[in-house]
């Protein structure tokens, strides 16, 4: 068990669409700004299919710089979890898709830190968990009917 432990965010949507069709348009980086108000810009940074070790930069709206992050673990359809993991520190953002019937899935989006430098995120932690939170709406919202 880690030393120190911060939850940022455990939050779930409904989306009205296959698991297949939303992991599909999240997949699709450089698109991001358009759907979510949250990401000012993204870019993949690998070339390729995703998988472990994938890399992507995004520019949130809170942040003066990109993020660059690595892919630490992916199941095509069912899970994307991106962040760093090391001697000191884990910082993780994970994204799990489960579908539902009638065509529908639900998103749970959960982040947190760990490790002795995990403290260091504590000020953070508002603007991410709101960062996070506008994400998952937006993504939702960019499936509803009109």
């Amino acid at each position: 068990m880690a030393l120190f432990r911060l939850d940022f965010i455990d939050y779930s949507t409904e989306i009205d669409a296959s698991v297949e069709e939303v992991f599909t348009f999240f997949k699709d980086v450089e698109k991001w700004p358009t759907w979510t108000t949250a990401i000012k810009e993204a870019s993949c940074k690998s070339d390729g299919d995703w998988g472990v070790g994938f890399k992507l930069a995004f520019k949130p709206d809170f942040a003066p710089a990109s993020l660059d992050v690595k892919i630490l673990d992916f199941e095509e359809g069912r899970l994307i979890a991106w962040g760093i993991r090391n001697a000191l520190t884990t910082l993780i953002h994970r994204f799990d898709f489960e579908p539902l019937d009638e065509g529908r899935c639900r998103v749970r989006h959960t982040e947190f830190a760990e490790g002795i430098l995990a403290i260091l995120t504590r000020p953070m932690r508002g603007k991410i968990e709101s960062f996070d939170r506008q994400v998952a709406d937006d993504l939702q919202a960019a499936f509803q009917k009109a």
